[in-house]
């Protein structure tokens, strides 16, 4: 995977369509959701659909004689059950609070008090992290200000502090603090001007340490929270572990997961089992949602300049229905609903359904058909959030079949997912996978059920596989844009692989089954090509299977072009005189070495402007 923002304009950045959740996967997310590297994120956005494989991070110390001596109990958070960690903001910092919190299009609760927790300085830059608990949600905002300007919120659920076995929760690693003025390096990345890492801590933990790629650190910790601020960072830096550490020397491993970086720089797979029911007791079909489809104005409308900004890419014909719903009193999350048809009707085939998670940053989410939205299962759901944050959202909705839905941790916890005119939302630590969600009818029959080995932020590739990646070879378009393939050697089954399309541009990759398969491509060897727009310039690339020899690309005007496959890739820049104004229709077909045919498909290049 990539640092691949959320979706839907600025904001949600590419729009995707839900993918199948019975043969979803993160790679294929990877080729259809760009990467822009023009600022480095180290902890990337995500927007996913049903996704495979995480790191069940070692939950098991407070079962052991060390974890035990420092086992937390829930008065231990007792500040923030509370709400009232640290100490009262100044009139000036909570006023500034309020006022961000109503622009906000998901407020936090009203009367949400900001607590100070630490502060701390560096390079002309100060850090102060604040705390506080708004409904179920317990949230912690990094403030910088100085050289570097930056407001990052990340939060935990109330639940995830109450079933702790250890004495502290980290809610973020590596959140990257502003850019540094350097070159990019021949990928396009940045370096952030500071990294920082922070968490909850119950009243035992003296100190808590981050095992990090460039050594081990000491946090602040104070006012039941920690903090470590790493000042200019080398690029691919991460934090790889994390211990608590009380006051008589006994230590526990923190249930981790690093944050990602770049395209092959992923956690292990996970290591736990899924848990929660595995057979369905009633089979469904189909399914829909009736308000949807009569139209009526449930929750709340969509605000008007989230609106706008929706329909800059949502061009599925006519808006026929905006509402935002609120699933959980207790929680400022908020799930969007539009419905689009081309014909004026949501009778028509032509209808589409687009759902999105509507949070305090990034905003996630994909459309399709309505009348295919549930047609595989009864369930439609997106993990979305930020790598850095130890807490992925999952989201959604549901047809009218499902009553009751439950998220089933490897931990063996069980989360009741509120759920309110078919849509729902809830909060899962990334190290709590693999997850079972299971929906249930009204008679508690289990109708849908869909295990998801990881939030989609892992790589099962060797070391081997990651280390050896290189430069293969670059193709140029007219105006001199350059598109690099890198690619290790195969290792354990898996290729490390990556498409950078000019500098600080677009790129694709990840670590991927090799060589490709048949499921992998679903039949068609076109599968994994797709276009990339940089600047006046288009590109046709991705994965091949090594049958494939050669790809011809056939324009409306009848012109045609030819590119060789290379190393189990193609690249292709599209000569400027075949784009045309608005969306050309090409047509791509695979041949083997004799010239045989062995796969066609259609693909639509969009102008770049």
């Amino acid at each position: 995977m990539i640092d691949v923002e959320p979706l839907i304009v600025s904001e949600l950045e590419v729009l995707l369509p839900l993918p199948d959740g019975g043969r979803a996967d993160w790679q294929d997310v990877v080729r259809r959701a760009r990467l822009d590297r023009r600022r480095f994120v180290p902890s990337r956005r995500i927007a996913v659909v049903v996704v495979a494989a995480v790191v069940v991070a070692a939950a098991v110390a407070a079962t052991t004689p060390i974890g035990g001596a420092i086992a937390r109990t829930l008065d231990g958070f007792s500040a923030w059950v509370s709400g009232e960690p640290g100490t009262p903001a100044s009139p000036a910092e909570q006023q500034a609070f309020q006022q961000a919190n109503a622009r906000s299009w998901t407020a936090f609760a009203p009367g949400t008090e900001l607590r100070r927790l630490i502060e701390t300085s560096g390079n002309g830059t100060t850090y102060t992290l604040y705390g506080f608990r708004s409904g179920d949600a317990l949230c912690l905002r990094l403030v910088a200000t100085g050289a570097v300007s930056v407001i990052s919120t990340h939060c935990a659920p109330l639940q995830a502090l109450q079933s702790a076995r250890q004495p502290a929760l980290v809610v973020a690693a590596d959140e990257p603090v502003g850019s540094t003025n350097t070159p990019p390096n021949d990928q396009g990345y940045v370096p952030a001007a500071a990294a920082a890492s922070f968490g909850i801590v119950s009243d035992g933990v003296a100190q808590v340490l981050l095992h990090a790629d460039d050594g081990s650190h000491d946090a602040i910790v104070a006012s039941n929270a920690f903090l470590y601020v790493a000042e200019r960072p080398k690029l691919g830096v991460r934090v790889r572990g994390v211990e608590a550490i009380a006051g008589n020397g006994a230590r526990v491993a923190l249930p981790f997961q690093s944050a990602p970086y770049g395209t092959v720089d992923l956690p292990q797979p996970p290591k736990g089992t899924a848990q929660g029911p595995s057979h369905v007791d009633r089979q469904v079909s189909g399914g829909a949602i009736g308000w949807v489809e009569r139209l009526e104005s449930r929750g709340e409308p969509i605000p008007q300049t989230l609106l706008d900004r929706l329909l800059v890419v949502n061009r599925f014909g006519r808006l026929l229905l905006a509402r935002l719903i609120q699933p959980d009193p207790n929680d400022f999350l908020r799930v969007g609903v539009a419905a689009f048809s081309g014909t004026g009707s949501l009778a028509s085939p032509r209808s589409t359904l687009c759902m999105f998670l509507v949070d305090q940053g990034p905003i996630s989410g994909g459309c399709s058909p309505l009348h295919q939205f549930f047609e595989r299962s009864s369930i439609s759901v997106g993990i979305s959030g930020s790598g850095s944050s130890q807490f992925s959202l999952l989201s959604g909705l549901a047809s009218d079949d499902v009553a009751q839905i439950k998220v089933f941790l490897a931990s063996g916890v069980t989360i009741s997912v509120p759920l309110k005119d078919n849509a729902f939302v809830t909060r899962v630590s990334r190290d709590a996978y693999p997850i079972r969600i299971v929906g249930y009818d009204s008679k508690a029959n289990v109708i849908d059920i869909q295990t998801l080995q990881s939030d989609g932020m892992t790589n099962p590739a060797p070391p081997e596989a990651r280390t050896s990646i290189r430069e293969r070879y670059q193709a140029s378009a007219a105006d001199g844009t350059t598109a690099t393939v890198r690619a290790g050697d195969p290792a354990g089954g898996y290729r490390c692989w990556s498409i950078s399309y000019g500098s600080g541009g677009q790129e694709e990759g990840g670590c991927t089954q090799w060589p490709l398969t048949d499921a992998m491509t679903k039949g068609n060897a076109l599968l994994l090509v797709s276009a990339s727009t940089v600047g006046e310039d288009v590109f046709l690339g991705g994965q091949v299977p090594v049958t494939v020899a050669s790809v011809t690309v056939t324009f409306p005007n009848g012109s045609s072009g030819t590119v060789q496959a290379k190393d189990g890739f193609v690249v292709y820049p599209v000569p400027p005189a075949n784009l045309t104004e608005g969306t050309v229709a090409v047509t791509l077909r695979a041949y083997d070495a004799a010239g045989k045919q062995l796969a066609q498909r259609g693909l639509r290049l969009k102008h770049p402007h």
